[in-house]
């Protein structure tokens, strides 16, 4: 894999002369539970004439657009450093009207392979989704939450082993009711647990996280619809059936705020953020969570920052990696300032930079649209980027659509020079 190069890595015809995995395993539709029949018989003579005629099946959590929008109905995705010998991409998500469904599903780096890792709340009739079906503490009858647009609200604690949601919702359907409970899926038990409701906050549409694995807290800013910035922590017991608790509650730092990304430096203790509505990079201080945020200058090749977009840290490169789909197969690097202080990190320009390597002759976000049978939402990448560290050497991960190959590019291994 030569560095600064996308690859398909799974599918049918995988590149790097790879073989095809096994029938099943090769793309996250694959295991779409409404195509398991032990878990999704067909239930009535319409459906029966649906699936001899060869359509894809229905099944009551099925919802207007079915499980396609796990990829396509503004869901992220987490990497999973514990989970399988390399770690995996870990999916989950509906939200709103769109799909019913609480299967998790993993794209284990190592095999290559797609598998559902818990098949969620399949034993319910089709009144027990969507809208009317109000559930108060945000979970389904089995213990696995109702599946909101995750957006950026998830991530990954790998002491715990837990795949981490922000938020939750009571009801799913045309008008969707989000509240501010967690939920955590332990990537070891394969089973969920919920944390508290917070009384005042309001997590609704468009937020994102990041997790502050030294102060063990997924930080959490709303988006236009909500009003909060705030560090949920997951350890504990509360012996109610909730873990976890909430720090405190700080108003939303950024207005307009719909759709961004933001990521913990933790060499330099800084939270960066990406703002696509002021076309800038903001900083927030996870040491003195109360303080304003900060705008940030850059310099160098910075594209137009775009919403759905996403931005990661890569430790052997000590810079941020940001990547949106419209930008096609490009990467920019984003340098800090030298130092370390956090009036240096907000008056000193960072510094950005283009990582894709010229001989690149694959554009990921083309090549999955026009492989794709589904009608896809092009600009969404949200938390479906993501970086993979291995020893000294860095690996961006691309999961696009439900039914196309998941990409890779293997980024520079040694840290390049810096301003």
């Amino acid at each position: 894999m030569a560095p600064g190069r996308w690859y398909r890595i799974s599918g049918d015809h995988p590149d790097l002369r790879l073989q095809a995995t096994p029938p099943g395993t090769r793309y996250l539709e694959d295991n779409d539970p409404a195509k398991d029949v032990k878990l999704n018989p067909a239930r009535n003579p319409k459906e029966l004439l649906r699936r001899s005629l060869g359509r894809r099946p229905h099944s009551p959590w099925h919802g207007t657009m079915g499980f396609a929008a796990i990829t396509e109905a503004w869901n992220g995705a987490a990497f999973a450093s514990g989970f399988g010998a390399s770690g995996a991409m870990i999916h989950f998500g509906g939200g709103h009207n769109d799909y019913f469904g609480s299967d998790v599903h993993a794209f284990d780096l190592g095999t290559r392979q797609w598998s559902r890792i818990s098949d969620g709340y399949i034993a319910g009739a089709p009144d027990e989704y969507g809208a009317g079906a109000v559930y108060p503490d945000a979970v389904y009858p089995d213990g696995s939450p109702l599946p909101p647009h995750t957006y950026g609200y998830v991530q990954y604690d790998p002491v715990s082993n837990d795949y981490l949601l922000f938020k939750g919702q009571i009801e799913l359907g045309p008008d969707v009711t989000a509240v501010p409970i967690p939920h955590l899926f332990n990537l070891d038990s394969l089973t969920w647990r919920r944390g508290p409701r917070h009384p005042a906050a309001i997590l609704a549409s468009g937020g994102f996280t990041t997790w502050d694995a030294t102060r063990r807290i997924l930080w959490g800013h709303s988006g236009d619809s909500g009003n909060a910035f705030i560090g949920f922590r997951p350890d504990g017991d509360n012996g109610d059936g909730t873990f976890g608790s909430w720090g405190t509650l700080y108003p939303k730092k950024i207005r307009s705020a719909n759709h961004n990304a933001m990521q913990i430096d933790p060499v330099r203790d800084v939270i960066v953020v990406v703002v696509s509505a002021r076309n800038g990079l903001y900083a927030i201080d996870p040491s003195t969570p109360d303080r304003d945020a900060a705008p940030l200058a850059s310099r160098g090749d910075r594209p137009v920052i775009a919403a759905y977009a996403a931005i990661e840290y890569a430790p052997n490169l000590d810079r941020f990696v940001y990547f949106s789909a419209g930008d096609g197969a490009h990467l920019y690097s984003i340098a800090a300032p030298i130092g370390s202080a956090w009036p240096r990190l907000t008056t000193a320009a960072w510094t950005w930079e283009s990582i894709l390597d010229a001989r690149n002759g694959l554009d990921p976000i083309a090549d999955a649209q026009a492989i794709s049978a589904h009608a896809v939402q092009r600009a969404h990448t949200f938390g479906r980027f993501r970086i993979a560290s291995y020893g000294e050497t860095d690996v961006a991960i691309l999961v696009r659509h439900t039914d196309t190959p998941v990409y890779a590019m293997r980024l520079h291994s040694r840290k390049t020079h810096r301003p």
